[in-house]
Formats: structure tokens, C-alpha cells, sequence
């Protein structure tokens, strides 16, 4: 017997949930055609349009079903309507038993057919309410650096565009801090690769206690990251970044008991009023180099 698309759905998920795949819409729209017997391979830069396609078979299901359960139901309630007719007519007393046990089976198929109905639709609802949730974390997942927890690159471009759309429409300032770990090399050499992310996952824990609610931080590649701060000047970003560099000095990493001491070399540059954020990044990354060239350890204005 073949399943309809809501135990298509349900199934799909506990496959995901088993094997322990992110409800991706790639994996989902393969399992979910791997289960209904389709050997159609949907492409790789279809999958959010194939599972828009089954979402819209289930509520297509649901609009079939609740259709049909008022077709059925006025069809039984015609059967009582005519049972009730004939029963203020009939006079015999086996005539009207047998008219009162059809009522009585039309309303117990009433009950059944609603019963049946509300289970199957319930069903649904929570079928859909799972994709819900699932996608939802998913695309938060796929926002964030898997290491750090920091906001990845994919993150970072819909963030400036927001940020720099935001500066320029109330005429404020919008600074970007471009960091990266000093010899950071040297601790993967010394302590071992596990340090080096047990770092990274240290470097963004204290920056983001450091760090406005308003603010954002970027992991831009290996040990550089990005931090997006609105509503600030110049100052206020050198003012952040001597924060974070005292931050580093009082709170080194305890990495199986022996402190790891870091520093950092920073590029800061403030929006100008014609720039895009791309613009912006590249020309804090140039002042961070600036930065690193000087000994690092230190901050570089990029100029205006």
C-alpha cells in the first residue's frame, strides 16, 4: 500500500533523525523520494522547489481529505434526515426498530468518519510543524561557524548589506574590526591542533562577552574574524578592540592546565557614505595587514 505525502513526510524525518543527517532540504527531498519508490534524482539546485512541491502534495491531501469529509458527512446526514422522516411515519414496531438502528450506524459513521478525519489531519499539522522546526534550525545551523558558534560567511554578506542599508538610511556610523590571531601557527606546532580550535572557540567566547547585544561577530576564515559594530565611530571601535586586547591579557586559555597567552593584530575602517560593505571589509583587512606588518600585536586605521 502506498503511504500518502504526510507518512511520506514523517517517515523522511525519522530517516534523518536515525542516521543523524541535518534536515538539509537536499537530504530531505532524497529520503522522501527514496521512500515513496521515486528513482528520480532531483538536482542539486532544486531541492528547496522539490520540497516546496511535497509540502504542497500534503496540503493538497489535506484539502482533498477535508473535501471529502463533507461530501461524506452531508451524504449521512441525508441518510438520518430520511431515516427520521420515515420513522414519524412508520407504525410497526420492527419498522422502527430497524429505522432507529440505521440512524444509529449513520451516526456512529458520522463520529468514525470526523474521528478518522481529525487524527489524519492532526497528523499533518504536526508532520508540517516538524519540517517547521527543523528547517528553521537548520538555517540557523547553516548560519554559524561549526566550530566557533560565530556567524559564518554566508551570514556575514546578508549582515553588512542589512547594517550598511541601516547606516545609511539614518546617516550613522558603522565600524568594522578585522582581527587575526598572532602566531597562531605557532600554538598548533607547540600544542597541537586540538589547542588550536580549543583558541578559536576561546577568542569567541570573550569577544562575544565583550560585544553589544548589536553587535556582530564573523568568523572570516581559519583566525580571522569579523566584528560588526553599529552606531560606531572610529573611537569606539579602537575602544572595543583595547577592550577585547585587555580581555585577552586577564583571561588566557587553560588548555590541560597550562595558559595559553594570545594577541592579536586588528584593521578598523568606518563606513563611507557611497561604500558597500564588501568595500568596507576589504579595506579593514588591508589595515589589518598594515597591522601585522608592524610587529603585530597592535591596531591600524584604514584610511578614508
Amino acid at each position: 500500500m502506498a503511504l500518502n505525502p504526510t507518512d511520506l513526510a514523517r517517515a523522511a524525518l525519522l530517516k534523518l533523525t536515525e542516521q543523524g543527517l541535518p534536515p538539509t532540504p537536499e537530504n530531505y527531498t532524497r529520503f522522501y523520494h527514496e521512500i515513496a519508490g521515486d528513482t528520480a534524482i532531483t538536482p542539486l539546485d532544486q531541492p528547496c522547489g522539490a520540497l516546496l512541491n511535497i509540502i504542497r502534495d500534503m496540503l493538497g491531501e489535506v484539502s482533498e481529505r477535508t473535501g471529502g469529509l463533507a461530501s461524506d458527512i452531508q451524504n449521512q446526514n441525508k441518510t438520518i434526515k430520511s431515516s427520521i422522516d420515515d420513522l414519524s411515519r412508520a407504525q410497526e414496531k420492527t419498522r422502527i426498530l430497524q429505522l432507529l438502528g440505521t440512524i444509529l450506524t449513520t451516526t456512529s459513521s458520522i463520529h468514525s468518519t470526523v474521528e478518522d478525519a481529525h487524527l489524519d489531519l492532526a497528523a499533518t499539522k504536526m508532520a508540517l510543524e516538524h519540517i517547521k522546526a527543523e528547517l528553521q534550525e537548520n538555517r540557523h545551523m547553516m548560519l554559524e561557524d561549526w566550530l566557533t558558534g560565530a556567524q559564518n560567511r554566508r551570514a556575514m554578506d546578508a549582515l553588512l548589506t542589512k547594517e550598511v542599508a541601516r547606516a545609511q538610511r539614518s546617516s550613522s556610523r558603522l565600524c568594522v574590526a578585522m582581527l587575526d590571531i598572532d602566531h597562531f601557527k605557532r600554538v598548533n606546532d607547540e600544542f597541537g591542533h586540538d589547542a588550536g580550535d580549543k583558541l578559536l572557540q576561546h577568542l569567541t567566547l570573550v569577544t562575544k562577552s565583550v560585544l553589544r547585544e548589536s553587535d556582530s561577530l564573523v568568523r572570516y576564515g581559519g583566525e580571522e574574524f569579523l566584528i560588526v559594530l553599529p552606531e560606531t565611530d572610529i573611537q569606539g571601535g579602537e575602544f572595543v578592540v583595547n577592550r577585547l586586547q585587555q580581555a585577552f591579557q586577564k583571561y588566557p586559555l587553560l588548555y590541560e592546565g597550562k595558559p595559553i597567552q594570545i594577541t592579536f593584530s586588528a584593521g578598523l575602517a568606518l563606513l563611507k557614505p557611497d561604500e558597500n560593505g564588501h568595500t568596507l571589509v576589504m579595506r579593514a583587512d588591508t589595515a589589518l595587514y598594515e597591522a601585522k606588518n608592524a610587529g603585530r600585536n597592535c591596531v591600524k586605521i584604514a584610511a578614508e
